[in-house]
């Protein structure tokens, strides 16, 4: 009987469907590789895909064995991702402080990835992904609307910094920390990307963006919102092609404080402008109550 037992829990064991918190959560670790998601397709290997909307949670981190490998892809609409704490990990360590960012392997591998709608991610790391820590992007796919909070997007190394903002959107090479084509992002650590810190369009408020390689906070055409954020030493402009930045602090960075894609673009309101190498802004409004160097501008 105990043969038995053993030899029919085994079975169990290998088919076993993924695991659920006391919620009712979904959840994710290094071990839903083998078996995948329930309902979803799996062949023993990454990315993990999510192919059901619902409510998922990181219960262990979940690191991909090369820079070419994507970790997780969300494949549905109405999908909220909690890392819990935890990371989704690459074997890429960037050095901050080098412009061009110098880091120990690049790739294609993304962190997560989706086309999808209403999609919300926070409350963990995402670090050393050969390209991107967070893709969310098709400008074919109507909305692609996101939500993150509170992630460590750091030493995602990407491709060189793109230099033009007409092809920042250029799917094929869009790399760095978070991508998207709408999201609102607050609180985020983004920092030491080999690319672009933040690249998207929608609202970026309360983030934290350093040491990047490329433009610390980039826009697409004027539809980005970029509010009281700190960015410092990012290898480009600090904050460019955005249509309105308030309050914030914005400094040593190599390229201009703010840029605007063209006069008339963009507002600026409420910031703090300090030794920004390139200069402090390019094409943009003042709305008035912004601090250039030491004096009112």
């Amino acid at each position: 009987m105990s043969r038995f037992t053993t030899c029919g829990l085994t079975i169990l064991l290998a088919f076993a469907p993924a695991a659920l918190a006391v919620d009712g959560t979904v959840l994710i670790n290094q071990s839903t590789i083998t078996n995948g998601l329930t309902g979803c397709p799996t062949g023993g290997h990454f990315p993990i895909i999510i192919c059901q909307s619902g409510s998922y949670r990181l219960s262990g981190n979940v690191t991909v064995p090369d820079a070419n490998t994507d970790a997780i892809h969300i494949n549905a609409d109405n999908v909220t991702l909690d890392l819990n704490g935890f990371a989704i990990l690459g074997p890429a360590t960037c050095k901050s402080g080098t412009f061009p960012v110098q880091c120990s392997t690049t790739g294609n591998g993304v962190g997560i990835f989706s086309l999808h709608n209403n999609i919300g991610v926070s409350n963990g790391t995402i670090s050393g992904m050969g390209s991107a820590g967070i893709r969310f992007l098709d400008e074919t796919v109507a909305g692609t609307v996101a939500r993150f909070d509170g992630l460590r997007v750091t030493n995602n190394a990407g491709v060189a910094p793109l230099s033009s903002p007409d092809s920042q959107f250029d799917k094929g090479q869009a790399g760095g920390g978070i991508i998207a084509s709408f999201a609102i992002i607050s609180n985020c650590m983004v920092s030491t990307n080999a690319q672009h810190g933040i690249l998207a369009k929608g609202t970026a408020n309360l983030n934290n963006v350093t040491f990047n390689g490329g433009f610390g906070i980039l826009g697409d055409d004027s539809q980005l919102i970029a509010s009281n954020n700190n960015v410092q030493q990012n290898g480009q402009d600090c904050i460019s092609d955005v249509g309105l930045a308030v309050n914030n602090i914005v400094q040593f960075n190599i390229g201009f404080g703010l840029s605007c894609h063209s006069p008339g673009s963009c507002g600026f309101e409420g910031n703090v402008f300090l030794f920004n190498n390139g200069g402090t802004v390019n094409n943009g409004t003042s709305m008035g109550h912004n601090f250039c160097n030491g004096t009112a501008c």
